[in-house]
């Protein structure tokens, strides 16, 4: 039986932080900002099928009953996680948050 195909859904967050990594790329590291893209696509993709394989984010359980996950996604220049949830009952799978690796986790962020 082949797997279940899930349609993925960027949050405009999500979204902002992909803007925010290119503008930063741009200027640290052009000649690798259209690789790295094209990278994060890929890894993105392949959340369509098994995405349940991620382990639970950090912030798993901090903020109601929905359930993160995170990619890892480590493409040079710099290392990402992709904090997502799965709806079954939409077969989606929502990108929340694409975070820098050295960032803190998002609970931490709040303490600031």
């Amino acid at each position: 039986m082949p797997d279940q195909k899930y349609r993925i859904v960027l949050a405009p967050v999500a979204e902002e932080d992909v803007g925010s990594a290119v503008e930063y790329l741009e200027e640290q590291a052009p000649e690798k900002c259209r690789e790295w893209l094209a990278s994060l696509r890929k890894a993105l993709e392949s959340l369509e099928v098994r995405p349940e394989r991620c382990p639970l984010a950090p912030e798993n359980g901090l903020w109601g009953t929905e359930v993160l996950h995170q990619l890892l996604f480590d493409r040079y220049p710099s290392k990402y996680r992709v904090i997502f949830t799965i709806d079954e009952a939409t077969t989606e799978v929502r990108i929340l948050n694409i975070r820098h690796g050295a960032r803190r986790y998002l609970h931490e962020d709040d303490e600031e």
